[in-house]
């Protein structure tokens, strides 16, 4: 695009069809979600609303940019949607599973807009006839109506009395530019109009001297009245993506045309304050500023590009921080006392800010969460299984950075479960059990971890069915391996124990996935089975993986950092504490017998001290296996930036990344479970 001086325009066309993109992948969500709860029952009235205003909002927006092949579906599906409301079509259980496919359909289309996917035009068309067919098939309700009780309002009866609406819209004078064009807003004012019931003008806000007057920059404000039967968020959701705050207002008065006699009482015009969009409202009413209802605050967009830069900066300026720390330890600090302070202070507001930039970076497993119960309803009938998905904790936080990446492992959970896990309803009640199988997501935060947990009430692992298999497979393994042993030998690649491929499982490939990916963002999976009663995969990430509370200790010449939230406590111990079992060491603790890691042997240093008696202990405790590290000295405790060591380098056995010292110094971060498997093969 030019202006009329022939100069590039720096209008990025991009940058508002992203915002409609993100509008249109949440109104999907938002409906998928309220579809799947339904189960088989009829939506009420509040949700069959949703689900319309839902697709109305895709189709008003895809028309108002320009993406016209998104309207076909929507506008079926919201043709047989209105009929639902209006209970001119009766509501069947199929329409749930037929307005899933049209959501796939819009998703489909979406994608190709946003990322340049394949399009299935012909899943496209079979959609679309079905939701015309639907239409065509529907029969107005036989259930003659309920007649309200004298002098009480027949239900939304304030809904179906028409509205004489006069609207203000004052538009952005770039809007043009951005892809809007006023005969869409014009021409989906008319349709909610009564027929002959629409009037709009537009007139000049200001007319700029020839020379300066560019066609494409908008110097008109509109004026809209119409009288119409929808409702208010109807009619709003017309300038969903093209008004802001200032630019609308509306104004709505009741026309009763029952006759004098019947006349309500005059209502007070409702006008939006200036400032406000006419929808605001209440600032603390949902829907208030544009926020969906549910939500508790205002929100506003930014690019995670953005975010992520601010997380790096606060990152170096913790590392700064350390530095000056390092500096002012070696000054006298009686003739250095202000600068100590202000340091101080310093550093109280680096915590600060780095607490309230990483929360930025947090977000609800929920988003993971909400894509199961759709694949858990599809996959239970596709497998002729009754099954119950319950999920707990979905406002747990996690960063954003992992939250992509657990959703592929905890599928192949989920799919697994199902497949293995729980037994058909037949299988269940000869066992004495419900025939409605229990799957469970649940998610909380330990310490300074957050735990995943897949749950399921079914037959559990079976023990000699893996171990015969992993025979088979050239596995390594005996009789004699305890069960949680047993249990790992299905994260072997190509381990499978079904009997025939499918196109759920059979290839032997998922698990090992499952732990490689889980392990590549710092995390680990056990596995908890009981024969009869069921089985429980437990992943356990780190809450972020930008910064984190750590111990640094010395070792020889090298420093480490140790978690803080596996450090229970540090002691130098006396010879009685020191004992031998089966030819290692370890030291008595309150009773408890702890193995010592002694990090020289482990990573091939010299160190000054090799004896524990001479050494410090920190004992720890990573996922219920509790240890003594042994170190020469405790540094400092300080926060620490993670830096992935396998970019700049390599991967390293027991690390979980690395950091940069105060004086400038890298210094490995100890991944705990994984020096408690380098110590037992030393």
């Amino acid at each position: 695009m030019t202006t009329p001086t022939g100069e590039k325009s720096s209008v990025d066309l991009n940058r508002f069809n992203e915002v409609f993109f993100e509008e249109c992948a949440e109104n999907l969500a938002e409906m998928e979600q309220i579809l799947i709860s339904l189960g088989d029952r009829e939506p009420d009235h509040e949700e069959m609303n949703a689900i319309f205003r839902a697709a109305h909002s895709i189709k008003g927006g895809a028309g108002i940019f320009g993406f016209q092949d998104m309207t076909v579906v929507t506008h079926v599906m919201e043709s047989l949607l209105d009929r639902l409301r209006n209970r001119e079509t009766p509501f069947v259980p199929a329409m749930i599973d037929l307005f899933l496919e049209a959501g796939d359909a819009i998703a489909m289309q979406l994608a190709w807009h946003r990322e340049g996917k394949a399009v299935d035009q012909e899943a496209i068309d079979r959609v679309r006839a079905k939701l015309q067919q639907a239409i065509e098939a529907g029969a107005p309700a036989l259930e003659p109506p309920v007649e309200p009780e004298q002098g009480s309002p027949a239900p939304h009866e304030e809904e179906l009395l028409p509205r004489r609406c006069r609207l203000a819209f004052t538009p952005d004078p770039e809007i043009f530019a951005r892809g809007i064009r006023m005969e869409s807003i014009i021409s989906e004012l008319t349709e909610l109009a009564e027929p002959g019931e629409f009037a709009c003008s537009a007139r000049l806000m200001e007319l700029p001297d020839l020379p300066e007057l560019d066609p494409e920059r908008c110097i008109t404000c509109w004026e809209f009245t119409l009288l119409t039967r929808a409702s208010r968020e109807q009619v709003l959701d017309v300038f969903m993506f093209v008004a802001d705050e200032e630019q609308l207002t509306i104004e709505e008065e009741p026309v009763d045309r029952r006759g004098p006699a019947e006349e309500p009482a005059p209502e007070e015009t409702l006008l939006a304050p200036a400032g406000r969009r006419a929808y605001d409202g209440s600032e603390a009413a949902p829907g208030a500023f544009g926020r969906r209802g549910g939500e508790a605050e205002s929100s506003i967009r930014v690019n995670v590009t953005k975010v992520d830069q601010l997380v790096n900066e606060v990152g170096e300026l913790l590392i700064t921080q350390a530095m000056l720390s390092q500096i002012v330890a070696g000054l006298d600090p009686v003739l250095h006392q202000a600068l100590q302070r202000g340091l101080t202070q310093l550093e109280r507001n680096t915590r600060d800010l780095q607490a309230s930039v990483m929360s930025i970076r947090l977000v609800p497993i929920s988003i993971v969460f909400n894509r199961f119960p759709r694949l858990v309803r599809e996959l239970a009938a596709k497998l002729g299984k009754q099954v119950e998905l319950k999920t707990v904790g979905e406002s747990t936080e996690l960063d954003r950075g992992l939250i992509e990446r657990i959703a592929d492992p905890l599928g192949h959970l989920v799919r697994n479960a199902l497949d293995h896990g729980l037994e058909s309803p037949e299988r269940r009640v000869s066992c004495d059990k419900n025939p409605v199988g229990t799957l469970q997501l649940s998610a909380s935060q330990v310490g300074g971890r957050i735990v995943v947990d897949v749950t399921d009430d079914g037959a559990g692992l079976n023990r000699g069915k893996i171990l015969a298999k992993a025979v088979e497979c050239g596995i390594p393994c005996s009789e004699s391996m305890s069960d949680e042993e047993v249990w790992q030998l299905i994260f072997a690649p190509g381990f499978s124990t079904a009997s025939e491929v499918t196109d759920l499982s059979g290839r032997g490939v998922g698990m090992d996935v499952v732990l490689k990916n889980v392990q590549a963002i710092g995390g680990r999976v056990q596995i908890a089975s009981e024969a009869g009663r069921g089985a429980r995969f437990t992943i356990s990430l780190p809450l972020t993986l930008a910064i984190l509370e750590g111990l640094s200790v010395a070792v020889g010449a090298e420093k480490f950092i140790i978690p803080l939230n596996v450090v229970l406590e540090s002691l130098q111990p006396t010879a009685e504490q020191l004992k031998s079992v089966n030819g290692r060491e370890v030291v008595q603790v309150r009773g408890e017998y702890l193995p010592i890691l002694k990090l020289h042997r482990i990573f091939n240093l010299e160190a000054e001290v090799t004896e524990p008696q001479r050494g410090i202990l920190v004992l720890v405790d990573a996922d219920g296996e509790r240890g003594a590290i042994m170190v020469d000295a405790l540094l400092d405790e300080q926060q620490v930036v993670v830096k992935s060591i396998e970019t700049n380098y390599r991967r390293v056995e027991g690390s979980a990344g690395a950091t940069i010292l105060g004086d400038g110094r890298v210094a490995l971060i100890l991944d705990i479970p994984e020096l408690f498997t380098m110590h037992k093969r030393l």
